[in-house]
């Protein structure tokens, strides 16, 4: 039977099928659906990452496979090819499905990504940590916006808190004794009743006067009445456990993560070495080795797994992994599309990522990565569970090894999400007080039931709500509703297609779907050795007027870096109908001649004129001066 938190998340996040589809980012379209499209529909736009890649050594093993193989596993892209391949089947493929069927796997991942963090909050904190713990990831704006999109980040997130909650992890400690004077007896405001023994066993009430030296300790974190921790002691009074560990499917799912992107090899290289160190110092040598084989067999497993599937998709050997690292990190080819220095995930992933439990995250982080010598009282008395002080020096470790990358993104972070939120619930608990006439209130059942105070748990409910509108309601919608309006036929039959804008701007034929002659301005990094390479879309903005006047409808240059084939596709003018821009692009000129006409002028002088424009958002709010102005759609009218 489903469990109700997992019903729940999937209720929830089925409401997203019911909001528009808004533009985020290109991945979510061209890394996903636009391969899966054009491998079961025969067209479509592959970027430079799902062809075949120049090699300066070709012969050999490391050229064929390696410099010359892909850098996209098609692990993910691979659950979407079923998906088009079943609306090919059923002769729904020209229909709304075609937008909605590939967003019901995010909700499904959304949805399995909470369900997760439940069951991770209740095996590293206490059963009663869990309710809180959905709470926090279904008010995650992060979570809102992203999980259910098609980014590749999105499974790796699911996969991550999946393999978390499957590895061995030391459970938390059980308090010993309950500081009875702050249940309500004010007259006994010293005595604490013991409940159990700290081997685990039930039952074992002994006189409160008998204090044991080891029982201090554990009663250390307990000073103060803690809900979350009290709950701990129905895994021993009631016969509950903790969810089970399963270290082969957890390295299985862990390693299927690393498939789909390699981001979160360093954090679970962290936790191996850390799971090692624990097994040798409690069990021995042997018992370490025995893990490291179990692993080891089951991390060839999955890669021959994902070897087998990128053969059957592009009829030879290829290993992304290898690939990736070789671009991204010793050629640097991520730098190309923008640097940051070593401190953006401190100042902008992470506060973005955790907007708005921020404040309780810090304290409950800190806590949990200092030893308790280095920490101020406040934070001593917080409750530190050790499966969480791993977590805390993983998760540094990992974000410390991230950030010397050249090129980062706020949703490379994503999978550290689920656990980081995890941080927030000690210091939200801590000042909790039960309303015992709260259950007649469905707010105030929901806010007991999390254990969170009334002002935190209003503040974390409410914040999100109008960034969340806003960005899925309005910003980038244009962008993809233009791709709508063309496959509907709304201004008119589609026989041909140009995207002037920035490139990746909108989806492409996943969403159009129309065997058309198409194509948009790309910007593909220089895949050789070329100090002079230029995109398509700087030529394009260096001189709009004169590229419309003496090149269309062909494309600004054709090289072997930038044409998806290596030459120019040969166009009837009269087969491109429609042009997509923004609005921004009308009233720019030529920026090398003395030369007063603008994109609006020349377009009219060409036939063309403006059928449907669409308000894309906030101007101020783009994150290139190139997309502002709405999207517009113009069509040829002679």
């Amino acid at each position: 039977m489903i469990h109700k938190a997992l019903l729940l998340s999937l209720l929830f996040r089925s409401l997203w099928l019911l909001i528009p589809q808004t533009y985020f980012q290109p991945d979510e379209f061209y890394q996903a659906l636009e391969p899966a499209h054009h491998h079961v529909f025969g067209y479509g736009h592959l970027t430079w990452e799902w062809r075949d890649l120049p090699s300066s050594s070709q012969g050999s093993w490391w050229g064929d496979v390696v410099e010359g193989g892909r850098m996209r596993s098609w692990f993910w892209p691979s659950l979407f090819v079923g998906v088009y391949q079943l609306l090919r089947f059923c002769k729904l493929d020209d229909t709304f499905l075609l937008v909605v069927a590939p967003r019901i796997i995010g909700v499904f991942v959304a949805a399995m990504t909470d369900w997760y963090t439940y069951r991770l909050s209740s095996k590293l904190i206490g059963e009663g940590s869990a309710a809180g713990a959905l709470f926090l990831s279904l008010t995650s704006l992060f979570n809102a916006h992203l999980l259910p999109r098609a980014l590749s980040t999105s499974p790796e997130t699911m996969l991550t808190t999946m393999a978390l909650t499957y590895f061995p992890l030391p459970p938390p400690e059980v308090p010993s004794h309950v500081p009875v004077d702050q249940v309500g007896s004010e007259n006994r405001q010293n005595e604490k009743v013991p409940i159990s023994s700290l081997d685990g066993t039930a039952g074992n009430i002994v006189p409160s006067n008998i204090e044991k030296p080891q029982e201090k300790q554990a009663n250390k974190h307990v000073e103060e009445l803690n809900y979350i921790v009290m709950d701990r002691m129905r895994w021993n009074l009631r016969g509950h456990t903790p969810p089970k560990d399963s270290l082969i499917l957890s390295v299985a799912l862990a390693t299927t993560a690393i498939c789909i992107r390699p981001t979160t090899l360093p954090f679970w290289a962290y936790m191996g070495v850390e799971l090692l160190a624990r097994q040798y110092k409690y069990h021995g040598v042997l018992s370490s080795l025995g893990t490291m084989v179990t692993s080891a067999i089951t991390v060839l497993m999955v890669l021959a797994a994902s070897t087998a599937i990128d053969y059957h998709f592009t009829g030879r050997l290829v290993f992304p992994i290898l690939t990736f690292f070789h671009r991204n990190i010793f050629l640097d080819i991520s730098s190309f599309y923008g640097s940051t220095t070593p401190f953006y995930h401190l100042t902008q992933s992470i506060p973005i990522m955790l907007f708005p439990t921020l404040p309780w995250v810090i304290p409950g982080f800190i806590s949990c990565l200092f030893p308790s010598s280095h920490l101020p009282s406040f934070l001593i008395k917080l409750d530190r569970p050790p499966g969480l002080r791993i977590l805390a020096r993983s998760i540094t470790f990992s974000i410390t090894i991230l950030s010397l990358s050249p090129h980062s993104e706020w949703r490379f972070l994503h999978p550290f999400l689920p656990p980081l939120l995890l941080f927030a619930i000690a210091p939200l608990v801590k000042g909790y007080i039960p309303n015992f006439g709260g259950c007649y209130h469905f707010r105030q059942s929901i806010r007991q039931y999390c254990r969170f105070p009334k002002i935190p748990f209003y503040v974390i409910l409410l914040l999100p709500i109008l960034p969340f509108a806003y960005l899925n309601l309005f910003h980038g919608r244009a962008q993809v509703e233009v791709m709508n309006v063309l496959r509907t036929g709304k201004v008119g039959q589609v026989t041909g297609v140009v995207g002037l804008m920035p490139c990746h701007s909108t989806p492409w034929m996943s969403h159009l779907h129309r065997n058309v002659p198409a194509w948009f301005l790309t910007c593909e990094p220089p895949l050789r050795e070329d100090h002079s390479h230029i995109t398509q879309q700087q030529v394009f903005y260096w001189g709009p007027i004169t590229y419309l006047e003496n090149v269309f409808p062909h494309s600004p240059i054709s090289t072997p870096h930038t044409s998806p084939r290596g030459s120019i596709p040969h166009f009837d003018t009269t087969a491109l109908s429609h042009i997509i821009l923004f609005g921004e692009l009308l009233e720019r000129r030529d920026s090398s001649q003395q030369d007063d006409r603008t994109v609006r002028e020349t377009l009219v002088r060409m036939g063309y004129e403006e059928v449907w424009q669409m308000w894309n958002g906030f101007d101020l709010l783009q994150d290139e001066p190139e997309r502002r102005g709405g999207v517009r759609i113009w069509r040829r009218m002679v």
